[in-house]
């Protein structure tokens, strides 16, 4: 049986087949609010809950990560001494900090974040030039995550912004780089805001052929 990364949510869990796989990159990516950064951390601090040996690794391309929003979704504030945290202050930065996980993830027990993997790569694009270029390096560093995935087994979580597709009716939103992230992802998870306060809706669109979804609560 495949290993998971349980979210420690029963509902998605259940359509991800018991959680985020090991050896593989998952993309979890939404509007704003809708709960990326929350659902990813969570997920961690499950894993962190769970084992009192376990670790994880978080790297803050966005830098938005509060210690506030940390201590809310955790009851007890000493698993999160287990929980290193990385901050990329650019694109390149962030390209080298992905580089150095093989020498830090010696087995495969240790699942991490990256969020959000296209933050920092949207700041590098503008002329056709400029967006070539950050084309190639993004898809080097999903390319460098895959294979550290795969060779030191890690469940490998990205979160990712999302541009709107105006001339469609309704008008829909999609994954900034969708090309590249749907390539180099094996799971995808697209996540809704609903009508109902605190309610989220995610929409599974990857793998399977006909997407699965469910709705969850986030306190």
């Amino acid at each position: 049986m495949e290993r998971r990364l349980p979210s420690g949510i029963s509902p998605l869990d259940e359509i991800l087949g018991g959680g985020f796989r090991y050896g593989a990159v998952s993309l979890i990516y939404g509007e704003a609010t809708t709960g990326k950064t929350t659902l990813a951390i969570s997920s961690l601090v499950k894993h962190l809950e769970d084992d009192p040996w376990a670790k994880a690794y978080y790297i803050d391309s966005d830098n938005k990560l509060s210690t506030r929003r940390l201590t809310q979704i955790t009851q007890d504030p000493e698993v999160l001494e287990r929980l290193l945290i990385w901050r990329s202050l650019n694109f390149p930065e962030q390209g080298r900090t992905i580089e150095s996980l093989p020498d830090l993830l010696p087995n495969g027990n240790i699942p991490v974040v990256v969020d959000s993997i296209t933050g920092p790569y949207r700041l590098e694009t503008g002329s056709s030039a400029k967006t070539f270029r950050a084309n190639k390096e993004l898809n080097r560093q999903l390319g460098f995550l895959s294979e550290t995935a795969k060779i030191r087994d890690s469940a490998i979580l990205v979160t990712g912004q999302v541009h709107s597709i105006l001339d469609r009716d309704p008008p829909e939103v999609e994954p900034v780089a969708q090309r590249l992230l749907g390539y180099w992802s094996d799971t995808i998870l697209k996540l809704e805001t609903t009508s109902i306060q605190g309610v989220r809706q995610a929409i599974l669109e990857k793998p399977g052929e006909e997407q699965r979804s469910c709705r969850f609560k986030l306190g």
